[in-house]
């Protein structure tokens, strides 16, 4: 059980590497986003707290929307679509049906968002062939078990969906978003924090405001915060196949998690010009290796170990 643990943990970490690598292009960056990805407080507060059989799902995230993204921005579309399907696919395996929800919603949004732009016409008919690959592909891998699920779900108690209530659960409040995605000390609530640090560069990200993955990334964190306190969002959402037979809207903070990865690469490439824009002989190593070892501080050294029980 702990090797499968921490297999699952260093999966996380480079499904999260190699796609803030093929967004930010820069090695330190990347292994920046995948230590914030690797250890947030979703991780230590909900995963580890009760809900490890979710680890294996919530590792597989990265690599789905890598290979998404690559179909949509490279020529080898297809091939693409496929391995972003087998990874998809093996999040249903996992009995991770939450995470896979929230990781449609985000492919979905991206794709939806990749569309604006030139080439209006040719970007559509792309995605439009990109969404039919990975809709037959994924039901193929994966009935095997998924078709089995729906016909259970249909006979359990949730074949006629859970109530509104049911599905809000315990919505964070917005009022103390920064116990919520900021503090990891925070113990009274849902957390999905980054600590200070990542915060940090995550506002030094917000610069590079002018790149569409960004802006993307940021709305994304917008909407999983408008989601998890409950808003006029979640009743939307609810109304959506799938989502309303989920409980605990609060957990839609699972792609706030994932998009400040994203962002915080780019902030430490921000982080890194601005301070040697001021002294050029200042090493980029020496930059990484101090926001390195402040982020293994805070994120794993801080949190306190999940108490065993008998």
């Amino acid at each position: 059980m702990n090797v499968a643990v921490i297999s699952y943990f260093f999966l996380a970490g480079l499904g999260m590497y190699l796609l803030a690598y093929e967004i930010a292009k820069k090695q330190n960056a990347a292994f920046i986003a995948s230590l914030v990805f690797m250890f947030n407080g979703m991780i230590h507060r909900f995963i580890l707290n009760g809900h490890l059989n979710i680890l294996e799902s919530y590792a597989l995230i990265p690599f789905v929307f890598l290979f998404a993204y690559r179909a949509l921005h490279r020529k080898q579309w297809l091939g693409n679509s496929m391995i972003a399907a087998i990874f998809f696919s093996m999040m249903i395996y996992a009995g991770g049906m939450i995470f896979f929800l929230y990781t449609g919603l985000i492919i979905a949004a991206y794709m939806a968002w990749n569309i604006a732009g030139k080439d209006f016409g040719k970007r559509l008919v792309k995605t439009l062939f990109i969404s039919l690959a990975l809709a037959i592909f994924v039901f193929g891998l994966s009935a095997l078990k998924l078709l089995p699920v729906l016909e259970f779900s249909g006979m359990s108690s949730r074949g006629s969906g859970v109530s509104y209530q049911e599905f809000i659960g315990n919505p964070i409040s917005l009022s103390s978003l920064w116990g919520h995605l900021v503090s990891l000390a925070y113990n009274a609530g849902f957390s999905g924090a980054i600590g200070i640090v990542s915060s940090m560069l995550l506002l030094f990200g917000l610069l590079s405001f002018r790149k569409k993955i960004v802006v993307f990334s940021a709305l994304l964190a917008v909407l999983s915060v408008l989601l998890a306190s409950g808003t006029f969002v979640a009743e939307f959402l609810y109304k959506l196949p799938g989502f309303g037979q989920m409980r605990h809207i609060e957990r839609a903070l699972v792609m706030f998690v994932f998009a400040v990865p994203i962002i915080a690469a780019h902030g430490f490439n921000n982080l890194v010009s601005m301070i040697r824009s001021y002294n050029k002989n200042t090493r980029e190593w020496a930059i990484f290796l101090v926001i390195g070892i402040l982020l293994v501080v805070e994120l794993v050294a801080l949190q306190p170990l999940p108490a065993s029980a008998d």
